[in-house]
């Protein structure tokens, strides 16, 4: 009986030992790699089937890409990551043709979308006070005037009208251009996208 009584305390102890050893040692264990998106998603999509994307010359879909400028809109691409799981997962091109990823950049699409599709490299805050007049209104001149947008084609926009469209504006920013401007989607890139976010939770200051 007696030596029962021992085995089982030795094994009891074991047992604890085995448990807390694991425990305590878990930091030595080092987490699998993530995709990253800026460095092998982005790579993919704004380079060979996607090429039509990353040209302003003759503009035929939303931008991931401007290469006369080297801009790259990460929140373009973000945005439209349902569409590209649909892809990977059986689906076509959207815009239709016979472009298609290869096998091993599918794979690698849809693990990133798996680890939750999330941007690795989104930076650009934005602090201080930001205006309309020093912040908003150098973007809207550059990115949204011009004869086949707004000023053209479009209405013109100025303080008092972009302040009515705050509910647009915050759609608009906070999925990345591919929902709520009326004249369809947009290309806009992380630090537009803060930087709109911020004037509006600032109260929108001229």
């Amino acid at each position: 009986m007696k030596q029962r009584i021992v085995l089982a305390a030795v094994a009891t102890s074991m047992m604890m030992y085995l448990l807390t050893s694991c425990y305590k040692n878990k930091e030595d264990i080092q987490a699998l790699p993530k995709v990253s998106f800026r460095k092998e998603v982005v790579p993919i999509v704004t380079a060979g089937p996607c090429g039509c994307h990353n040209t302003s010359v003759t503009v035929r879909a939303v931008l991931f890409s401007d290469n006369r400028t080297n801009t790259i809109y990460y929140d373009a691409i973000l945005a439209r990551k349902s569409q590209f799981e649909a892809w990977v997962n059986g689906g076509t091109h959207p815009g239709g043709g016979e472009i298609d990823f290869s096998p091993s950049e599918k794979n690698l699409i849809k693990k990133w979308i798996a680890e939750g599709g999330n941007d690795d490299g989104a930076g650009c805050t934005v602090t201080g006070a930001v205006r309309y007049t020093t912040d908003i209104l150098p973007i809207y001149t550059t990115s949204c005037k011009g004869g086949t947008c707004h000023g053209g084609i479009a209405v013109a926009l100025d303080y008092n009208k972009m302040v009515a469209a705050k509910t647009a504006l915050t759609t608009i920013m906070n999925t990345g251009g591919s929902q709520g401007h009326p004249g369809g989607a947009l290309s806009i890139t992380t630090c537009t996208a803060n930087k709109f976010k911020e004037w509006i939770n600032q109260g929108q200051p001229q």
